[in-house]
């Protein structure tokens, strides 16, 4: 059999280098703080058990809730067998840095999980990158290869619920029961990603449980029900950072609900704005009253007004408002409508957050320094009030249908939204 020639084995290297697209310059960093000394293609044996220990690892991800397939290990034994007895100084530095390449997106998705295709945006990876990369860099520099797997290992959260999903897809996976697999492969994935920051509180809200959880020096210290986005308004899936909470807060209706809603009711009825205290507001910001309006002419295309409703305990979002940092015009909030939080189907929301205990919730982030019977009085005429918080606490609206409850039992939610149909 021919050997490979130099052509072959650069394809390789880039089948096996693809997962470096997103962060181009981490190989690079490895290996001048190396000196550009090689790490997996040294004369000792530790090198070659290493790179062996690596491919073991690889094939066993997936009960680790990883893709095997991610990582190209068919291109890596491919390698392995072109460069057997290679004196080539450069076919073993590039196939060196395919194996680190690899190496450290494996690393990456044991660590951090992959969050781009749970979210549809993440404002707090980035703040987190820089840090992140050198924690990765530092961990493999200070590993010997013969001792990669024990490195990787250590990168998975030590908890209680992290074991007992791996436990659970085990059986899955022996099971054979792949969808349930994808599953739970999710919440992995998500636990690693929500874990690894290390935050000293967070909050996670979970749209198919319709629950929310705040966690505290790693403890979950408070967790309720909430109404969720109906599956035609569907709750994006986020991580933000919520920084400030509003007291009694105007609902401004978002310009779709405006048009699509409002418009025709009040064309048929324009008292219906004084009825629900709704406000209308011209493009200047005056206040306009509805009954002098020309609804006749008013088209959906070029509506020019901004409709918001007055603060108060009627108010749909309720007394107080947690100003959240996504893109998304969606908030986490209090309710004028409680008894849905009795409901088994709480997804009745136009996408944002209802939360059945948003003022014990909002003591919690400010310290207890809310007046919470300021908000329970239901004052009329107030004027929205906002607080900063001291610390902005980052905030991850989830979709997990599979999750251990606190005794590790695992729980099956209905997939409200179908995203693994």
């Amino acid at each position: 059999m021919n050997k490979p020639g130099p052509v072959v084995i650069l394809l390789l290297l880039v089948l096996a280098g693809w997962q470096s697209a997103s962060h181009p310059d981490l190989v690079d960093r490895f290996y001048q703080q190396r000196e550009n000394r090689p790490f997996w293609f040294t004369p000792d044996d530790h090198a070659a058990d290493g790179r062996a220990r690596l491919l073991r690892f690889i094939d066993s991800a997936a009960w680790l809730g990883l893709d095997s397939n991610a990582y190209h290990p068919d291109s890596l034994r491919q390698l392995e067998a072109a460069t057997h007895a290679s004196t080539d100084p450069r076919t073993l530095i590039n196939a060196d840095r395919a194996y680190t390449t690899t190496a450290l997106a494996l690393a990456a998705d044991c660590w951090r999980g992959h969050p781009e295709s749970a979210f549809r945006y993440d404002g707090v990876s980035p703040v987190f990158s820089h840090r992140e990369d050198s924690f990765l860099l530092a961990g493999l520099n200070s590993a010997s290869p013969d001792a990669i797997d024990t490195w990787l290992n250590t990168l998975n959260p030590a908890t209680t619920r992290f074991n007992a999903l791996k436990k659970a897809l085990a059986q899955s996976i022996d099971s054979g029961h792949k969808r349930q697999s994808t599953r739970i492969s999710a919440t992995l994935n998500m636990f690693r990603f929500v874990h690894h920051f290390a935050f000293d509180r967070f909050i996670i809200v979970n749209i198919p449980s319709a629950m929310l959880y705040y966690y505290s020096a790693d403890t979950l210290t408070l967790q309720m029900r909430v109404v969720a986005g109906q599956p035609s308004k569907r709750t994006p899936r986020f991580a933000a950072w919520c920084n400030g909470l509003t007291l009694y807060p105007y609902w401004n209706v978002p310009r779709r609900i405006a048009i699509n809603e409002f418009l025709p009711l009040l064309k048929r009825s324009p008292q219906y704005a004084d009825m629900t205290d709704f406000e209308l507001l011209d493009e200047k910001g005056r206040l306009v009253d509805p009954t002098r309006v020309d609804w006749k002419n008013v088209r959906p295309a070029g509506f020019p007004y901004t409709i918001r409703q007055v603060p108060g305990c009627e108010n749909a979002l309720g007394v107080l408002k947690f100003q959240l940092t996504d893109p998304f015009d969606v908030y986490m909030h209090d309710t004028n409508f409680k008894r849905a939080f009795g409901a088994a189907n709480r997804y009745l929301s136009h996408g944002c957050i209802r939360l059945e205990q948003a003022a014990r919730l909002g003591d919690l982030l400010l310290d207890h320094s809310l007046d919470t019977a300021f908000l329970a009085a239901c004052l009329k005429d107030q004027k929205p009030r906002s607080i900063p918080l001291a610390r902005p606490v980052p905030v991850f609206v989830v979709y997990l249908t599979a999750i251990p409850d606190s005794t590790g039992t695992l729980k099956i939610y209905k997939d409200i939204y179908h995203l693994f149909d």
